[in-house]
């Protein structure tokens, strides 16, 4: 915050230009995806800004949680979703791709929007130390994921009965998660049921988000409905989550390959 965003950024293009040389297992995951969603071999030049993109992303993230919007030019694509489920809570999907933190943005704009996020607060505790430093706002409105079930889905209800949005990152399973393999990018790939689960229980709408970072300071953050609601009944709930699930990982899958840069899961996402 003090040097600004132009200095830290030439320090970050020597940091990564280390990490594509020693860092093994982000490179090979870089290639592995790259060859995924484009259907070509990766250079070293695609990996470099690829993990350059990550760094980006991650450092902006200081500036979104810090208030200084006004520093980057943000299209907002879905913002009369927001309109149109007024005076509900609603249930927001994103992923590891892009930011997340752009996001906020909307609720910055809108003042009758709130947001909260629900994190593993044990597997990301930096993550909330840099929260609560920034924005302890935000921070109280953390609902951590480790919750046991019945507590856990008491407070998404409260959250959505204060018409609240509530923040969930429904692409990577967590040790204990229940899992549905679903096609993406040509092979089959995990993703929690667990998001699907609770959104079926509280009724909520459900909408998938994705802030993707354009270059130089520009962001566009896209709003999808996936669902109004999972399941009028328990006996519809389990098809409801499978369509629910599917049409998340489809859109996932079109911003992966038209933003193939902003996927930010550097490990072997397919497991094998």
């Amino acid at each position: 915050l003090t040097l600004g965003r132009r200095a830290i950024h030439l320090v970050l293009c020597f940091i990564i230009f280390y990490y594509v040389v020693f860092a093994k297992t982000a490179r090979q995951a870089s290639k592995q995806f790259m060859l995924r969603a484009l259907k070509k071999k990766a250079s070293y030049i695609d990996v470099y800004l690829h993990l350059l993109t990550f760094a980006t992303v991650a450092i902006d993230r200081i500036y979104f949680l810090a208030g200084k919007n006004a520093q980057f030019d943000i299209h907002i694509t879905g913002k009369e979703l927001f309109e149109k489920y007024a005076g509900q809570g609603c249930i927001l999907l994103t992923a590891h791709i892009g930011s997340f933190d752009v996001m906020r943005v909307l609720a910055a704009q809108q003042k009758q929007l709130k947001l909260r996020i629900l994190l593993d607060i044990a597997h990301n505790s930096q993550a909330l130390e840099l929260i609560q430093a920034l924005d302890p706002v935000l921070a109280q409105g953390v609902i951590d994921a480790k919750t046991p079930a019945p507590e856990l889905a008491l407070k998404l209800n409260e959250a959505l009965a204060n018409n609240e949005m509530v923040g969930i990152m429904a692409d990577r399973c967590t040790q204990g998660d229940r899992r549905r393999t679903v096609e993406f990018l040509g092979e089959h790939a995990e993703f929690p049921e667990g998001p699907g689960q609770f959104d079926a229980v509280l009724q909520a709408p459900v909408i998938a988000c994705f802030g993707v970072y354009r270059g130089n300071k520009r962001y566009d953050i896209h709003f999808e409905v996936i669902a109004d609601r999972l399941g009028s009944s328990r006996k519809d709930r389990g098809p409801a989550i499978d369509k629910a699930i599917q049409h998340y990982v489809t859109r996932l899958e079109h911003f992966a390959q038209h933003y193939p840069r902003n996927w930010f899961n550097f490990y072997n996402f397919w497991g094998s």
